[in-house]
């Protein structure tokens, strides 16, 4: 897996050649949503037509959440056999996280695995969900409940498009940048608290510093356990609770901003039980509250609590949530005590 990050689409061709010789004749399927294919489509058909011999043929999901499921994964299994898709094709997956979730599951079962690229379109896909292979579909109301471990051969991100971005979804991918601080490089977090006004006008060189820290943080700890079995665990600090809120909200609310209510928890359960400075808690949550992102939610904790139960790392019905002694680091909590836990909530 490599990445390149750029404030244009030139460079998208160069970094293909590095990985295929783009004179060989293959098909690429690019799979897109809805409201990417208008804005975006045409611009990476264009430079793959442009400077590839390759067959470019395109397959457009519904957006949002509720396209992550297995009519919509079928549809474009479907889409890619008709396309004529073989072993040594190539699939696309242009935007946000939904997008790269369904194209990366498709290509990682379809004829076994094909290769397939990532171009994330918003913030947090580039931070986030784009890197380290984690793909699939929600299944009865369960997030990413089915899936496989694919990783993407190139993960291409053009800052320039953040710009048509909704204000809401930019500072919903922010929450991942904030977690890589907590759980990583303090000096990120710094950072983040430094530069708020450059940081929501999408200054370009702030863009790139926060992106690239993302990239480099998680490129990282994926590498060194691909299969979450263990460190990765810890980049979901704030998640646990996160996706339990995101749950029972029926995917109302944005990834990012539930994420950030369950960051202020876990910071919460860090204070309590592992000893985390009240202060440094605090210097987190202000940074929170300052990018506009949201620190509670009208849930009850009980009621949070049980979705939390149902969490994929879950075993025998067990938690397991990360928190954090001291900023830049990260703990794995196996099976928290229920009070302590509702408590923080």
């Amino acid at each position: 897996m490599s990445y390149s990050i750029k404030n244009n689409w030139d460079g998208l061709a160069s970094s293909l050649s590095k990985i295929w010789d783009l004179s060989v004749p293959k098909t690429a399927m690019v799979i897109t949503d809805e409201n990417i294919a208008p804005l975006y489509l045409a611009d990476v058909h264009t430079v793959l037509a442009n400077s590839t011999i390759w067959h470019i043929q395109h397959c457009i999901i519904p957006s949002g959440e509720t396209a992550k499921n297995f009519n919509t994964y079928t549809n474009v299994l479907q889409a890619m056999y008709n396309a004529g898709l073989d072993r040594s094709s190539v699939v696309v997956a242009l935007g946000g996280g939904i997008v790269s979730d369904v194209a990366g599951f498709a290509a990682a079962t379809f004829m076994r695995g094909i290769d397939y690229i990532n171009i994330p379109t918003t913030l947090l896909a580039m931070t986030d969900s784009a890197i380290g292979g984690k793909t699939g579909i929600d299944f009865l109301g369960e997030k990413n409940l089915i899936g496989a471990f694919h990783q993407p051969r190139l993960i291409y991100s053009n800052i320039a498009v953040l710009s048509s971005l909704p204000k809401n979804d930019y500072i919903s991918g922010l929450a991942e940048v904030i977690k890589y601080g907590i759980i990583k490089d303090v000096a990120l977090l710094e950072f983040l608290n430094e530069n708020i006004s450059k940081v929501l006008i999408c200054d370009e060189a702030t863009l790139l510093h926060i992106i690239k820290s993302s990239c480099d943080i998680k490129t990282e700890i994926v590498t060194q356990d691909e299969k979450d079995n263990d460190l990765r665990q810890i980049l979901n600090f704030g998640h646990t609770f996160g996706h339990a809120i995101e749950t029972l909200m029926d995917f109302k609310l944005p990834h990012g901003h539930c994420v950030s209510i369950g960051m202020v928890c876990a910071l919460r359960y860090s204070v309590a039980k592992l000893n985390l400075p009240q202060d440094d808690a605090d210097f987190v949550i202000d940074i929170i509250r300052k990018y506009g992102l949201p620190i509670s939610s009208n849930l009850s904790p009980q009621q949070i609590y049980q979705q939390m139960k149902r969490d994929k790392k879950a075993q025998s019905g067990k938690l397991t949530i990360i928190a954090t002694s001291k900023l830049g680091t990260a703990q794995i909590v196996k099976n928290p005590d229920e009070k302590g836990v509702i408590q923080c909530i």
